[in-house]
């Protein structure tokens, strides 16, 4: 009898054993397949998509998985341009968010839908965003982890601070994301990235001050970056920066040269924005050195996807107002019928009162009647 017991609590523990090894290995799995997607959201998008969805809609994933899966996809369709598919996935992760108690994951999502408003020239929305991310790091005590998670955030700010205020305010965000992310740069290949992008947009706004020399040492910086994890895009974003800084010094042919790498480098990648700057960049190039079928050909190529990147935009804006309509006339459908409910709510409740008066009335006549009865009959 002993025995059987004995063996029963056996079978019962390797039981529970298989179940949590099972639980942990699905766990690294989808741990494994968010890095997976991290790693292609700029240079393959779409598989990052199909990841995300994946993940989303698995039964098996827990409520942070599912988060993590639903900023994959907003990031994804960021890169894509698709700022309303973007915008839509960060809204569905903000629903999962209370459910989460990891303070460090919330300042995450909170960072990435800051920097997604700011995309879409929400500035005042992102900001909102980027607070409460700061407001929620300083609960936490563990402070070496929370460096790259302020270097997003600033970042962001600069992003922000550049369209609504100007490039002095910015850089000094700049400077100051670089900074924590620098703490976390070893084999991280999102710190890598990160960097990479700074360093592109400091070198935008050297540029805009006409400061060439250090807009060319912030260029190189984001190349070196991007090069690392062999980031195409960003290689080619900062490659384009390079040749605007040729371009400005008259060096038209050496300009020339790094945009055909720079197309080279992002054949794969698909990213209007990107190849919209290096045609115009071509385009110039070869004006300058009176190349005119050049000029022409990348001209050409310039207007075409100029004019592909405002149908998309135009796309967009006319979804976001049809879904904008669509939930004000859901909201106005919900007031009118609250509205309706209201309105025979009082007119019940009038009634009911000059119910409750006549009542009162019928009986205050009534009982001043036999009043008078009664007084008559005593005073006779």
């Amino acid at each position: 009898m002993k025995q059987t017991i004995l063996h029963i609590k056996i079978i019962v523990f390797l039981g529970i054993l298989v179940f949590w090894s099972s639980l942990l290995s699905a766990q690294q799995n989808f741990e494994s397949q968010i890095k997976e997607a991290n790693r292609d959201i700029y240079e393959n998008p779409n598989k990052a998509i199909k990841i995300g969805l994946e993940l989303y809609n698995s039964d098996e994933t827990s409520d942070e998985i599912k988060v993590n899966a639903l900023m994959i996809l907003s990031t994804a369709y960021s890169s894509k341009r698709n700022n309303l598919l973007s915008l839509e996935y960060a809204n569905k992760s903000l629903e999962l968010l209370p459910k989460i108690d990891n303070k460090i994951f919330k300042v995450n999502v909170l960072n990435k839908i800051g920097d997604q408003y700011h995309q879409l020239q929400i500035y005042d929305q992102s900001i909102s965003y980027l607070d409460e991310a700061l407001q929620t790091l300083q609960e936490i005590n563990q402070k070496d982890s929370i460096a790259n998670l302020l270097g997003y955030n600033y970042a962001v700010r600069g992003f922000v601070y550049r369209e609504q205020m100007s490039c002095d305010i910015a850089l000094s965000y700049f400077n100051k994301s670089i900074y924590y992310f620098q703490k976390h740069l070893k084999n991280n290949e999102i710190m890598n990235a990160n960097l990479s992008i700074i360093h592109y947009n400091k070198g935008n706004c050297f540029l805009s001050k006409t400061q060439i020399d250090s807009a060319t040492v912030s260029f190189d910086k984001a190349i070196g970056f991007a090069q690392v994890i062999k980031a195409k895009s960003l290689e080619a974003f900062a490659i384009k920066g390079m040749a605007e800084v040729l371009t400005i010094k008259g060096q038209y042919n050496e300009a020339l040269s790094i945009l055909k790498k720079g197309l080279l480098v992002s054949s794969d990648v698909g990213d209007l924005v990107l190849n919209q700057g290096l045609y115009k960049g071509l385009a110039d190039n070869y004006l300058a050195v009176k190349d005119w079928e050049n000029y022409e050909f990348y001209n050409a190529k310039y207007n075409e996807t100029n004019q592909i990147i405002k149908s998309t935009e135009i796309k967009t804006i006319n979804n976001s107002l049809s879904n904008l309509i669509s939930d004000n006339s859901s909201e106005l459908d919900k007031l009118q019928s609250k509205i309706s409910r209201t309105k025979y709510l009082f007119i019940v409740g009038f009634l009911f009162l000059f119910l409750i008066i006549f009542i009162s009335i019928h009986f205050y006549l009534k009982d001043l009647k036999n009043l008078n009865k009664i007084k008559q009959k005593l005073s006779k």
